[in-house]
């Protein structure tokens, strides 16, 4: 399935930069539009925002405030994601950039703890300031929401500075996808794809097996969950299906927002424990839940294969957690 999307995001990539290619005007944009006042960083340097953060770079810039608990957060560990799904190429090729709309909270002190939060180390900038240059950068940047903490949205800019070419995409875009329109940015990469079309167009024709709990595990909690390898800003789900009722589960990821203010236990202890993040309601249907745990059980089942070559039960397995 994988293999499916990838050759889908990169189709759908190359498309999106076909559009953004025929728009592009880099004397439009780059150091005669985007502002160059002063920022701070995570780190506590201090910078200009086109000169040190954007110029000539190929950029991933998003809005958070780190009081947020519930769309800012996602966001921000769904690129954490998309980050490591871009290998080498962060840091070197892609930037990531997040701006605090919420800048006097938001100290560098506070950015640094919240992108250690995520694992974030190198190739990511979080950025406050005076409140009136965060201003003028939300604006030119398209940010424009009245109350920004309570309007804000979860789109990423995507930019190429060499170029002049702009995309607009969602922090909750399949993390394939999202990973080949950042990569489509680059002119050479969209290149290199356009020259394996063909296999591309042969490789969509061949109907590759689509798991639909697989796909919902990607698309909706892959940015904050493993499955064996341990915590990430949620628990890892190893085992999860054997630990829980299972109606207690479709219920808290069909809506877990309702539990919590019903004081479910388990559901409290959760967000207590794992305070970065409360769990979201990803709009998910009694099917979708179904298809989630399936995929759950199998995952946890395959970790513990049995000396017959049969998945061993787990249910006696002492290392899960709990």
């Amino acid at each position: 399935m994988r293999r499916l999307w990838a050759v889908l995001a990169a189709a759908t990539a190359l498309a999106v930069a076909a559009t953004c290619q025929a728009s592009s005007n880099s004397a439009r944009w780059g150091k005669d539009y985007l502002p160059n006042v002063q920022v701070v960083d995570q780190e506590h340097r201090s910078l200009k925002f086109y000169d040190d953060v954007i110029k000539d770079k190929i950029v991933v810039i998003s809005f958070v405030y780190t009081s947020c608990k519930n769309i800012c957060p996602l966001v921000i560990a769904r690129l954490a994601e998309v980050q490591r799904m871009l290998g080498e190429a962060a840091g070197q090729d892609v930037f990531f950039v997040s701006v605090s709309i919420d800048p006097i909270p938001d100290t560098p002190e506070k950015l640094k703890q919240y992108a250690q939060a995520f694992a974030i180390t190198s190739g990511w900038t979080f950025l406050t300031g005076n409140p009136e240059d965060i201003d003028l950068i939300r604006y030119k940047l398209g940010e424009r929401s009245g109350n920004v903490i309570v309007q804000h949205k979860n789109e990423v800019l995507l930019y190429n500075d060499k170029t002049g070419e702009w995309a607009r995409d969602s922090g909750f875009s399949d993390h394939t996808t999202l990973v080949a329109a950042i990569r489509a940015m680059d002119p050479a990469w969209r290149q290199q794809k356009r020259d394996n079309t063909a296999s591309l167009e042969h490789a969509i024709g061949t109907g590759m097996a689509d798991v639909s709990g697989q796909a919902l595990f990607i698309k909706g909690c892959a940015g904050c969950h493993t499955i064996g390898q341990g915590d990430k800003v949620g628990p890892d789900l190893k085992g999860v299906t054997v630990r829980r009722q299972r109606d207690w589960i479709t219920n808290y990821i069909m809506q877990p927002e309702q539990m919590r203010a019903a004081k479910d236990p388990i559901a409290i202890e959760l967000g207590e424990r794992y305070s970065t993040i409360n769990m979201p309601n990803l709009g998910l249907s009694v099917s979708d839940a179904a298809d989630l745990l399936s995929y759950l059980d199998a995952q946890t089942l395959a970790l513990y294969p049995s000396k017959t070559g049969e998945a061993a039960d787990p249910t006696g397995d002492h290392t899960l957690p709990p």
